[in-house]
């Protein structure tokens, strides 16, 4: 007897692994008297600062914008700006700060080239309805609900998918296009680093050794490197540990020396230490927020 074969399929297709994370940090809306001034000052961060009513002058890296209603600010990590309202009424904004680890991202976001934009402007209507659902859920009620908390984060996404959709129509140079290629390029490599448990106690070393195997100095690989993603790769393989170690902490069955030692560590004491550095609390802790 012939043994009938299984079915089979014609067509396939699959959504690609993703693994990312982001943060917000002191997303408001603010109405301020005239006159009102904020001092010069730069953040790790990204920004996103609109316009609700009234006309804000904001300086970025020297050059000064007068924005009114609708318009758009973007701002980048280490941008030294300072802003004051002008026109004699009062005014009121909204801002929006946030870090993500997603490469692509991160990169389109730093190569973009111009940090204002009119209330017409392509990237400005693009994000308009996610910025939208996002000032109408910045109220003390609504950071209680779990539901608009979830509410929040698909506003986020939606945000995130129309800044990278603008941001990705626009030409890169052929020299830009090189840089960006040899930074992703290093970071996939520090990514592959942290995965085999090289990212602990050799960090430097591990950079060192990638900056050489690209034929670059590591001032240089730095340089490009920070130009694409907003920080050294130093700061990278940080970044990247801290979401493993966070990650693996979440397994209750995983003890603390083990996960240590999953990351590279020599020394409990020593991944302890790092982890209070990055986050302010002991790994212990972090668990037991996870394990009451």
């Amino acid at each position: 007897m012939q043994q009938r074969k299984g079915p089979t399929s014609r067509k396939e297709f699959m959504l690609p692994d993703m693994d990312s994370t982001f943060r917000v940090f002191a997303a408001h809306w603010r109405t301020v008297e005239p006159e009102w001034t904020y001092p010069l000052h730069k953040h790790p961060l990204f920004e996103v600062n609109l316009v609700l009513s009234g006309m804000q002058e904001m300086t970025v890296n020297g050059r000064q914008y007068r924005q009114r209603q609708g318009d758009l600010i973007v701002l980048n990590p280490g941008d030294k700006h300072e802003s004051r309202a002008v026109g004699g009424e009062a005014m009121t904004y909204y801002c929006l700060h946030f870090d993500v680890d997603e490469r692509s991202f991160r990169e389109l976001l730093l190569q973009n080239g111009e940090c204002y934009h009119p209330a017409g402007s392509e990237l400005a209507v693009a994000i308009k309805p996610a910025l939208a659902k996002l000032v109408s859920l910045t109220t003390e009620e609504a950071a209680m609900r779990v539901e608009a908390r979830m509410i929040t984060l698909s506003a986020m996404f939606e945000l995130f998918a129309a800044l990278s959709g603008t941001l990705s129509k626009r030409n890169r140079s052929e020299e830009g296009t090189r840089r960006s290629a040899v930074a992703s390029q290093a970071a996939a490599m520090l990514e592959q680093a942290v995965e085999h448990a090289a990212g602990g106690e050799s960090g430097v070393e591990t950079v060192q050794a990638i900056a050489e195997a690209l034929g670059y100095s590591m001032s240089a690989l730095n340089r490009l490197f920070s130009q694409a993603y907003g920080m050294s790769p130093r700061q990278y393989v940080s970044h990247m540990m801290l979401k493993k170690a966070k990650l693996l902490l979440m397994d209750h069955e995983l003890t603390i020396e083990a996960i240590s030692a999953e990351l590279g560590y020599r020394t409990i004491a020593h991944f302890s230490r790092q982890f209070k550095r990055w986050t302010d609390e002991p790994p212990s802790q972090f668990r037991a927020r996870f394990h009451e």
